[in-house]
């Protein structure tokens, strides 16, 4: 495969995916690849998103390129190894063609197929989803800056102890505990993720 041909695909990947693409080599390959769910067309359907990192060696195509995520906003441990571990095992069955392009669009359907809050509530350690199906399903949100989720109750409830909590301390003189769960900016309008620590805003709640 000669280098010409690898630009061209390179420029191909361009084409369809935009500013979503960042070409960091032409040769041998290594881009960013910044992708979403399908069905994800509005804000409130999107639950997973991640940033891929496809990167050739000198041997490319004949040796597959090596995958890996560079960041990812609702995906565990587990998920993010499964979504890197699929593309990589495409890589290898593509070894000798040119990929990358196919590489990317099973990147994006695996992302689609995992895009539903996993696993508990991080604050009443509940399932979000119901593991029965007779039970009631809690309404549950999400913040848009880590996309983690919660039971509506549970980060309400949260949101008002953590505020209740500053009052008192402020009342009292006691400062030892002002910056826990809210940002480094004393705003009532922002606030930390108690999962991840991303700064997030009041309206997500």
């Amino acid at each position: 495969m000669t280098e010409e041909e690898v630009a061209m695909e390179v420029e191909a990947l361009e084409a369809v995916y935009g500013e979503d693409c960042v070409i960091l080599d032409s040769y041998p390959p290594h881009l960013h690849l910044h992708i979403k769910p399908r069905t994800a067309d509005i804000s409130s359907q999107q639950f997973v998103e991640a940033v891929v990192r496809i990167q050739a060696g000198s041997k490319y195509p004949d040796e597959p390129p090596r995958i890996t995520l560079i960041e990812s906003k609702g995906l565990d441990d587990q998920r993010q190894k499964h979504l890197t571990g699929i593309v990589q095992e495409k890589a290898f069955q593509l070894s000798s063609s040119l990929m990358l392009v196919e590489l990317c669009e099973e990147a994006v359907e695996r992302l689609t197929i995992m895009n539903h809050p996993d696993g508990d509530c991080p604050l009443c350690l509940y399932p979000l989803f119901p593991e029965e199906d007779g039970s009631k399903q809690m309404p549950f949100m999400k913040l848009m800056s880590c996309f983690h989720c919660f039971h509506c109750d549970c980060i309400i409830r949260w949101w008002n102890w953590l505020h209740a909590q500053k009052d008192a301390d402020s009342k009292s003189g006691d400062t030892s505990h002002m910056r826990r769960g809210s940002s480094t900016r004393e705003d009532k309008s922002l606030g930390n993720c108690p999962v991840c620590r991303k700064v997030f805003h009041a309206s997500d709640i």
